[in-house]
């Protein structure tokens, strides 16, 4: 895993509408919304201040009941899917 740090991205806020939790892009003109599940929610909460891989999969195996090669994989999937629309920033390398 590489020491690249992520954190939520500045623009983006999160709410709950009606029971369900929403990432909304708060960009000028746009107009974006991202229904989160119990994981993804778990994650955001991780993303609060700059938090590595190695960081999430050390939470992740201690709070869920999952091995490291699972672990692994959905953190990538996750940070993969959160940079791709924006919705996370990232520092070092």
């Amino acid at each position: 895993m590489d020491d690249k740090q992520y954190c939520q991205a500045k623009d983006v806020v999160l709410r709950t509408i009606a029971g369900e939790n929403f990432l909304i892009v708060l960009h000028a003109g746009e107009s974006k919304m991202f229904c989160l599940n119990g994981m993804a929610l778990w994650f955001w909460g991780k993303m609060e201040k700059p938090v590595t891989k190695a960081e999430l999969l050390v939470a992740m195996l201690k709070e869920y009941d999952v091995d490291k090669v699972s672990a692994e994989s959905e953190i990538n999937r996750f940070l993969r899917y959160l940079s791709e629309k924006s919705l996370v920033q990232t520092t070092g390398s």
